[in-house]
């Protein structure tokens, strides 16, 4: 009973990653092949552990090269439907008549304008002046309203000057154009082209040899070819015109060229509705088989080689096997369903009891194990969208997630997911070992790389990098299994490169996305941070100079223990620099920032001590106003844990009449204290920075007697109680005098006594 009370228990407190948990196996396993797809997933050349017997009657599927020619061929056999508008030439030549008689009438109205502009020069000075006037400005108007309309209308490729050369109102021709002659030479070359007949699509496009008409109530088939396009139509105009005018840069020759151009419009239409259903009529009647298994018939024997007629029979066998079970079998499809579920719950336990075990924080933040969930499923999405379409496997960017935690998160949570991913992809597409080992060691190079992000060169290099290392590592699984180099898909070495070439370039466009969806602070943030045209720093070198000399100081101590014992140390020091912002309010109170009077002195120890645990919280303010991430804020809250102000705590013994009444409580910080090993190493860093400063004639001895009774009475006062550091990693914090990380190195760069120079007299 105990133990199902813990269980029970267990579930109410976890709920939240259980449900996720649950979710992500059910959501993964919907995508996963079933039956042969996974029992007989072979590769060309790879041998077979086990004979393949065809349980039933199956068609062999036809490759995808042989499908595809058969589905042209028989879109090529139907012809394209089409149907002759004579209506529309009948409406053409219309407009044809419509056009030329409008130029008439243009002529004509010019003819009677320049005659009444004749006649009233010619009686300029004659009684009838007046007439002749009115009929002047009548003539000219109609003249230039007609021919204004007409160029509104017929808005051709043609300027103006070529239509006052072909109305004859320019007279620099060598003979006047006959508008009749001129219009029935247009309207020949039209019919001609019409009787022939102009299609309105473009021979390209039409795939069949020949097209089917439909012509007066008939039904015409003739040779594709038989027909103009639109473009062919005009190069026989071309040469129609060329054949009337000799000389093709002649005025006539271009104007009636680009007429006839504007009237040949497409007289065949397409039924593309017609077309398309005739189409598809005839690619349901291509088999998608070229030959038969009968039932018991060998595929292959045990330890024969996977040949490519081989494979395409297994391949066969799994289509015909899936369509069975989905369709005659829904008992045994559920059951292997289940089967999947089970498989894909088996390797995500594995990943999520690794969270609950070492990445407990992570664990606790269901935004966090949302994040990681969602990076799965869209990898696993994605490679069932491949598998399914049939484009090559080594196009999913594994190694773009590798990267994404890493950045993200930390490079043991990239490992573990991206090795739990690719298990997952593996089985996803069949096992495939070859794709495997490819994944599992282009991941480690992402991760590699990108494990200490500090500069955008990276970003190049991880890309050189990857390409370089995918390409080593496919190259030398082909040479372990003994394939010639000239018998390689170099298809699939093109799409592996371009895969690894892109990873980091997503991956660093999605890491801002991330950051801010779910309040994560990368080290290219905490980069940014560090920057002096911050606004928050540049307040507190203008303000507390002194506080900022500490916070360096403090940031060169927390930033070598970090590395003495692994955490962030770029972490650290950005929250060194950060943790006292809060003196910035009142700095004069605080001694680093002291050059003469100290203000403690005029006033009593209990307002001290409320002074003095006031930039903690005015150091939260002001970290709200400027926009600092939480992993920030985290610092400077608990840089000073709950410790007790001992000299004011003293002060106020000493000066009470009753000293028993003086509440320790007020004398401490508010906390709460350090929860990670960086809080805890800017804790510890600055209590030892501000007692460095001041000892007299600093030595190593009493460098490392100060670290210890710092240390220890943080120990004994319970402020590391909830940091998770340990007694190794404290003594590695110490650090050794001849080492290189630690404090006793740094303090004795920082403080360490120098020569006393004579003067220049000496």
């Amino acid at each position: 009973m105990n133990n199902l009370k813990k269980i029970q228990n267990f579930f109410i407190k976890n709920k939240f990653p259980v449900l996720i948990f649950f979710g992500l196996s059910f959501a993964i396993s919907l995508t996963f092949p079933t039956g042969f797809s996974i029992r007989y997933s072979y590769q060309l050349n790879d041998i077979a552990n086990e004979p393949i017997i065809a349980p039933f009657d199956f068609g062999i599927l036809k490759t995808e090269q042989k499908l595809t020619k058969d589905l042209e061929e028989a879109k090529q056999s139907v012809p394209f439907s089409f149907k002759r508008d004579q209506d529309f030439v009948d409406k053409q030549v219309l407009n044809i008549d419509s056009f030329f008689n409008y130029l008439n009438n243009i002529s004509s109205a010019h003819e009677l304008y320049i005659s009444s502009q004749d006649s009233l020069y010619k009686y300029r000075y004659e009684p009838e002046f007046e007439s002749f006037q009115t009929s002047f400005i009548a003539d000219s108007t109609t003249y230039v309203t007609l021919y204004s309309e007409f160029l509104e209308q017929y808005q051709f490729q043609i300027e103006k000057a070529q239509w006052d050369q072909l109305l004859g109102i320019e007279e620099n021709l060598s003979e006047p154009i006959n508008l009749d002659i001129f219009k029935n030479q247009i309207k020949q070359i039209c019919l001609n082209r019409w009787a022939e007949g102009i299609i309105d699509e473009p021979l390209d496009n039409i795939l069949s040899n020949d097209i089917s008409i439909i012509q007066g109530g008939e039904l015409i088939l003739a040779p594709t070819k038989n027909y103009n396009d639109i473009e062919t139509a005009w190069k026989k105009n071309k040469e129609e015109v060329n054949l009337i005018y000799e000389d093709e840069l002649d005025f006539k020759s271009i104007l009636s060229y680009e007429l006839i151009n504007e009237f040949t419009k497409p007289n065949i239409l397409i039924d593309k509705d017609l077309t398309v259903k005739r189409q598809n009529e005839r690619l349901d009647k291509v088999s998608r088989f070229q030959g038969t298994v009968l039932a018991n018939e060998l595929i292959v024997d045990t330890n024969n080689r996977i040949t490519e007629s081989v494979l395409l029979k297994i391949k066969s066998l799994q289509f015909e096997s899936e369509r069975r079970l989905g369709y005659e079998k829904a008992a045994d499809k559920f059951r292997e369903y289940l089967g999947a579920f089970f498989v894909v719950s088996i390797l995500l336990f594995i990943l999520f009891s690794f969270l609950y075990i070492y990445r407990n924080k992570y664990y606790e933040d269901y935004r966090l194990l949302f994040l990681i969930s969602i990076l799965i499923y869209t990898i696993i999405f994605f490679s069932w969208i491949i598998i399914n379409y049939q484009l090559p496997v080594y196009i999913i960017p594994i190694s773009m997630i590798s990267i994404l935690l890493t950045v993200l998160l930390d490079t043991t949570i990239a490992l573990i997911t991206s090795t739990i991913l690719i298990l997952l992809v593996s089985l996803l597409i069949g096992n495939d070992l070859d794709f495997a080992i490819v994944q599992f060691f282009t991941a480690f190079v992402a991760i590699l790389s990108v494990r200490k992000l500090r500069k955008r060169r990276q970003i190049i290099a991880t890309m050189i990098s990857l390409v370089l290392c995918s390409m080593f590592v496919f190259f030398s699984v082909m040479l372990f299994k003994g394939i010639d180099f000239l018998d390689y898909n170099y298809s699939v070495v093109g799409y592996l490169a371009l895969a690894s070439f892109l990873s980091p370039i997503l991956s660093f466009g999605l890491v801002q996305l991330f950051e801010s969806s779910f309040g994560i602070t990368t080290d290219l943030s905490l980069i940014e941070l560090l920057d002096y045209d911050q606004p928050l720093l540049k307040k507190l070198m203008e303000d507390a100079p002194g506080t900022h000399t500490h916070s360096v100081k403090v940031g060169t101590l927390s930033e070598s223990c970090a590395n003495a014992i692994g955490a962030r140390a770029l972490l650290c020091r950005v929250g060194s620099y950060y943790h006292d912002i809060g003196k910035i309010k009142k700095p004069e109170y605080y001694a680093e920032n002291q050059t003469g009077e100290n203000k403690h002195d005029s006033i009593s120890a209990h307002m001290s001590a409320k002074i003095l645990k006031q930039h903690v919280t005015d150091g939260l303010s002001l970290a709200n106003e400027y926009g600092l991430p939480k992993i920030i804020k985290d610092f400077i809250e608990t840089h000073h844990a709950k410790n007790r102000m001992e000299f004011f705590y003293k002060k106020a013994i000493d000066n009470s009449d009753n000293p028993e009444s003086v509440d320790e409580n007020e004398f401490r910080y508010p906390g709460p204290k350090p929860n990670t090993k960086e809080t805890g190493i800017v804790m510890i860093a600055e209590a030892i920075e501000a007692q460095a400063n001041s000892i007299k004639n600093p030595t190593m001895e009493k460098f490392e007697k100060m670290i210890d009774e710092a240390i220890k009475s943080r120990l004994k006062d319970g402020q590391l109680d909830e940091c998770p550091l340990t007694m190794e990693d404290l003594q590695k914090i110490k650090g050794r005098r001849d080492g290189k990380h630690g404090l006793l190195p740094v303090l004795s760069g920082l403080y360490h006594s120098r020569p006393e120079y004579p003067d220049k007299d000496d």
